[in-house]
């Protein structure tokens, strides 16, 4: 189940990033602010299978089936125990878990003792005012901005030495990074990764959050010092700078090769957005959306998977309203709300008929308690196909929970019919 789930969230995230890229295209052209763009991107790709399990867990299923009523009860739809194409054993999801424990904590403690050697180094940086901005000057670290509440700029000793139009451009830089709070994004984008590392989109989101970050800062502060040319010579200045230093902290105005290349060019770019480019990108972000909203969530493939079929109400025996609730089994016509399927765990496909390619089905009725839970002596069959089909049955029923029915919002008892099919999927 663990595998399916992280597909399932795999797919879904690499369609939202397929959305995110059209739009930050989009907005791109349009002069709009982009970093906004990744960052709903990365909580949408960690929410929506996040969402979509818990739904699946408590909700009602749909009613597929038309099942005839026997006797005095009302069909439950067929529940289909199919083979799955490939199951993979519990001791592979479970070493799924642990490698994933393992590297969220590696990268959980590298975050932590890089908060931690901040903290430590902090108070030894001192503190002065250049040009009217409170900051901390530090031997090794910077330019950057470090902290929460308060947000302290860290400038490195050799910007003090610069002309005072490049300082002023650090300057400015690094109060526009504190003004917008980019350091709670970055933030945001370094725990999602840890928390969850196997997720390649995730990585890829919180990569271009970080140059879009960069890319927005840039703009606000040429639109403040419109000279494109010193500021391109400032961020070569600064990378080159810090090429052979030892790296303390991650700067904003250091890059990787690549990114630096793309922020320049950002920034020398005059983007121009046409009705056909802004027609093509709005479709193609809806379009990779609708795929995102179309990924189905991941079906069971082992006896401790959740069940996907769907469910008609049940009811149960005959009666007058005036019967005891407590003591009374009733009948379909005389609920207000008839009893209903949740998820719950699917019965295991015996193994050597599994094996034999054999299918079956197993018919039963039970009594559904106020509770919703299956009174286990009620349970009759009605037809089977063998005795172990009705041993897999009878196993799982214990721990079903059912929407028990209800009359005037009191809960009853209610005697329903299931069906139980197990077969092979068909072939495609």
């Amino acid at each position: 189940m663990i595998a399916g789930w992280m597909l399932f969230s795999l797919f879904t995230g690499c369609a939202l990033t397929s959305a995110a890229a059209a739009c930050d295209r989009l907005a791109s052209l349009s002069r709009r602010p982009r970093r906004f763009i990744w960052l709903a991107a990365m909580i949408a790709t960690i929410g929506w299978p996040v969402i979509s399990f818990i739904r699946a867990a408590f909700a009602p299923l749909r009613d597929t089936d038309t099942g005839s009523l026997i006797g005095g009860t009302h069909r439950l739809s067929s529940f289909a125990v199919t083979t799955p194409g490939w199951e993979m054993p519990a001791q592979w999801s479970f070493g799924l878990l642990v490698a994933w424990a393992l590297v969220s904590s590696v990268l959980l403690t590298r975050l932590g003792l890089a908060i931690w050697y901040i903290r430590r180094r902090h108070a030894a940086w001192r503190t002065t005012e250049i040009d009217g901005v409170s900051v901390r000057v530090a031997p090794d670290a910077g330019p950057a901005v470090v902290g929460f509440s308060p947000m302290d700029v860290v400038l490195p000793e050799w910007v003090l030495e610069m002309e005072l139009p490049l300082r002023a451009l650090v300057l400015r830089h690094e109060t526009e990074h504190r003004a917008s709070g980019d350091p709670f994004l970055l933030l945001v984008a370094t725990l999602v990764t840890a928390l969850i590392p196997w997720n390649v989109a995730l990585w890829f989101q919180a990569r271009r959050l970080r140059l879009v970050i960069e890319i927005d800062c840039d703009a606000r502060v040429l639109s403040a010092h419109p000279g494109k040319r010193q500021y391109a010579f400032l961020l070569l200045t600064i990378a080159q700078r810090r090429a052979g230093a030892r790296q303390r902290l991650v700067p904003a105005l250091s890059e990787p090769i690549s990114n630096l290349e793309r922020r320049i060019t950002a920034m020398h770019t005059t983007p121009r957005l046409s009705r056909f480019s802004a027609v093509c990108l709005s479709i193609a972000a809806v379009a990779a959306f609708a795929i995102a909203c179309g990924v189905d969530k991941p079906e069971s493939t082992d006896a401790s998977s959740r069940t996907s079929a769907p469910n008609r109400t049940g009811s149960v025996t005959a009666s007058s309203q005036s019967q005891d609730p407590a003591t009374t089994t009733f009948f379909e016509f005389q609920v207000d709300t008839p009893a209903t399927l949740r998820e719950n765990v699917a019965p295991r496909y015996p193994s050597s008929l599994k094996a034999a390619g054999i299918s079956g089905e197993v018919s039963a009725q039970y009594v559904v308690d106020e509770t919703g839970r299956i009174e286990m002596p009620t349970f009759k069959v009605l037809k089977s196909s063998g005795p172990e089909f009705t041993a897999a049955v009878k196993e799982v029923l214990p721990s079903w929970r059912l929407n028990p029915a209800s009359i005037h919002g009191k809960k009853v008892k209610q005697l329903v019919q299931q069906a139980f099919e197990f077969g092979h999927p068909p072939r495609s």
